[in-house]
Parts: structure tokens; sequence; C-alpha cells
């Protein structure tokens, strides 16, 4: 990742990369009017689309090299679809983006900005990406939404009434929070519909009953809504009370 020396050899000169160009640094510096690409060359790749993207050195050669496509979604330039998916949906699940399977041979990601929606098409006997389309609004469905209770953490949470014998010591499994004020939910079962059990706390920190359908539709003070905290590890209704108890006394 990063400029190379003109004279130098890079990670790609042996590689049979179709579409790979260098930025020319002497170039870029009489256009910017910096000095401290001249001597240089960047690394990119073109593809079928007339869409370019940066390329970086990849710690494993079969790689091929990272496609730099837009924020935090980086993506190996060889390798089946379905591994893409899976380092896609890792990416997009850290980062708020979209990731969605498209037929056998496409993913079709989303990041935060409008612009920031491609289509990327893979080529199954070579392995690896064939074309990295970016799609205007109007030529496809709208950026779906996030689903604050995503399946996979739906499946983690024990039934309702499931945990009454724990009592303090239920764990939690999933945190939800307001990114503009303090308030906070922790859910330790849920009826597989609407309706957590857990922890909340906000004017106090109380347990109680809270449902799905009011935590999508709720907005922070500043019009923020509800996000899930994605790297929270499960805790017990014992220690999020104590935690949270110290943090009103404050």
């Amino acid at each position: 990742m990063g400029w190379y020396k003109k004279e130098e050899p890079t990670p790609f000169d042996d590689l049979p990369l179709a579409g790979l160009f260098f930025l020319d640094g002497d170039v870029l510096a009489k256009l910017v009017g910096r000095r401290w690409t001249v001597g240089e060359k960047y690394p990119m790749i073109a593809f079928p689309s007339q869409e370019e993207f940066e390329i970086w050195e990849s710690a494993n050669a079969k790689r091929g090299g990272i496609v730099h496509i837009f924020g935090e979604m980086d993506l190996p330039l060889k390798g089946t679809r379905d591994e893409a998916l899976r380092i896609a949906t890792r990416i997009g699940e850290q980062c708020g983006y979209v990731v969605q399977p498209q037929g056998t041979d496409r993913l079709e990601v989303w990041g935060q900005d409008e612009d920031e929606h491609f289509l990327i098409t893979y080529d199954p006997q070579a392995g690896e990406i064939r074309d990295i389309a970016r799609l205007k609004p109007e030529e496809s469905a709208p950026r779906p939404k996030i689903p604050l209770l995503p399946d996979e953490i739906r499946a983690q949470l024990p039934p309702l009434y499931s945990g009454e014998e724990q009592g303090l010591e239920a764990k939690a499994f999933v945190k939800f929070f307001t990114p503009d004020s303090r308030w906070t939910w922790y859910a330790t079962e849920f009826d597989g519909e609407d309706t957590f059990f857990g922890l909340v706390s906000g004017l106090e920190v109380e347990l109680g009953y809270f449902s799905l359908s009011e935590l999508e539709g709720a907005r922070g003070p500043l019009g923020l809504p509800i996000e899930r905290d994605k790297f929270f590890e499960p805790k017990s209704l014992r220690e999020l009370q104590e935690q949270h108890r110290k943090d009103h006394l404050r």
C-alpha cells in the first residue's frame, strides 16, 4: 500500500494482472504543486466498467493484491465470490455497510455515501474479480435498511422467561444505544417477534421489558436512530447493573 520508486520493482510486476497501471508521480507533482511524489509510481487497476481503483500489496501473494473500493471495503483481487462475501460481510457489520449476494457470481455493496454503491462481478473459472461497476441511484434499488436485530443475533437470544432462575446472573447478548444520549438497552431474552427482557439504563437503571418496534422507531435528541453495539461482548445483568449505577452517580 503506497508509492514505489520508479526504478524499483513492485509486488505486482510478475503477476498477470489485467488492467494494472501506475500513476506517474512526476505528473501528479506538477498538477498539485507538491514534490513528494517526484520519482514515484502508484499501482492502480482498471476494470471493463472504466472504474479505476487503488491496488495494494497483499500478505498472501495468491490474493494478487487488495483492491481498495471505498472506505474500509478492501477485497482480494483473487478468490471466489463466496470468500469475498464472507470478508465483505464482516467489514460491513463493523462499518455499517450493506452487502448482498446477487446470483452466484456477484456482490452488491453499499457504503455510507450515495456514490459508494458498486456491483462486483467474479469470474468463477479464473477465481478473481472480473469487473467492478459503480451503480447510480436511478439504476438500482434504494440502499437496504440494516436490521437492528440481525438473524444471527436473534438466534442467540434465549426465549422469553427462560432465564428467570438465573436472576442477575443471566447474560445480556445484545446492546442497543442512542448515539446522541445516554440511553442504553441490554437484552437477555426475546419472544422471537418483538418483546425483549433485560436491563434499561436511562433516567434510572432498571430491569424490564422493551420492544424491538419501539427501538426501531425511536430517535435521540439530535434525531439519530438507535444502534446496535457491534463490538459488545455478553455480560451478566449484575455486571451491567453495577456499571450503570456507578455511571449514574457521577
